[in-house]
């Protein structure tokens, strides 16, 4: 037998092969599926046979995350925002408006209505938990929509931001959906975590050994920081993801296979972010206009840079 004949396993079409093909790679000519030619073993009947043969396996591209020192996040953050910081820190005063009048007003007034009554203050405060979320994932929303904005402009230092290809203050449906229901996770696992911190400090204060009480305190005190930061610095890329209007269990692992190289980097990226926000707070809630659109900048600079994603602002190679 000088040749034999195969099925194509893709399209079916009967193929002529020659006997010295078998076992080696073939391509059919009709739909240019590749596949390992195979020779019947016994013919009886038949001069030729047909079988269906396997295709060839192909590799898996395997998405790699370059590992980034956090000195290069921090001095490409510090770069775009010198040569950017009109076009990120301008418009957020408007959302800054929002989140003085509409958060840190009412949770001022809350907190003093707490110091004479207690349940009153926190019936309040659980009815305008959701308007609370709402200005804060909008306020964050706003900052990192400006980032992206201000790291996609181009190299020259003259030019403003190219034309928005992102509203200002109006949100995609997608984006906004999948940052709001990243940070409801997020604010909820922190209000649980330290909601079970005060439980255990106040079991701990009733308590009439001064060690243990002590123990009790600073072990909640500092497990809740380190829970916390823990979960932080594996779990940051999922805020700026959202901006994709991407969120499920394929973003919360891609953040994970993001930061699993990068944990040094993710731990001194989320202390950074944690320590502008504090500050941003500490000063009455002042501070937050320049806090919230930094830390916003960090995090879509870093998450750019682990990608491997270029930043139209740097007018240099990747290093």
């Amino acid at each position: 037998m000088s040749s034999f004949q195969q099925s194509c396993p893709s399209c079916n079409a009967s193929l002529e092969l020659p006997i010295a093909a078998d076992g080696k790679a073939a391509v059919c000519p009709a739909c240019q599926a590749r596949f390992i030619a195979a020779a019947p073993t016994v013919l009886e009947s038949s001069p030729t046979a047909v079988v269906t043969p396997q295709l060839t396996p192909q590799p898996v591209a395997v998405k790699r995350y370059r590992k980034i020192p956090i000195e290069h996040i921090f001095a490409d953050t510090q770069s775009v925002f010198i040569e950017r910081r009109r076009p990120l820190l301008m418009p957020f005063l408007i959302p800054s408006v929002l989140v003085v009048l509409g958060l840190l007003l009412p949770l001022a007034v809350l907190s003093d209505m707490a110091s004479t009554n207690l349940k009153q203050a926190l019936l309040w405060l659980a009815i305008a938990s959701p308007w609370f979320l709402l200005v804060t994932v909008y306020s964050v929303w706003f900052a990192l929509n400006l980032s992206l904005d201000v790291c996609d402009a181009g190299p020259d230092l003259e030019d403003d931001p190219p034309p928005k290809t992102r509203s200002w203050f109006v949100p995609k449906a997608a984006e906004f959906i999948s940052l709001l229901i990243a940070m409801t996770i997020a604010i909820t696992c922190v209000a649980v975590v330290i909601g079970l911190a005060i439980v255990i400090m106040n079991v701990g204060s009733n308590v009439q050994a001064t060690e243990i009480h002590l123990l009790m305190t600073v072990g909640a005190f500092v497990g809740a920081i380190l829970l916390l930061t823990l979960s932080a610095m594996r779990l940051w890329p999922v805020i700026p993801l959202a901006m994709d209007g991407r969120f499920g269990g394929a973003v919360v692992r891609e953040s994970l296979e993001m930061t699993k190289s990068n944990l040094m980097t993710s731990f001194f990226l989320v202390v950074g972010v944690f320590f502008l926000v504090g500050f941003g707070f500490s000063v009455f809630g002042l501070g937050l206009p320049l806090a919230i659109p930094v830390a916003a900048l960090a995090l879509v600079v870093a998450l750019r840079l682990i990608q491997g994603r270029g930043i139209p602002a740097f007018d240099r190679e990747e290093l």
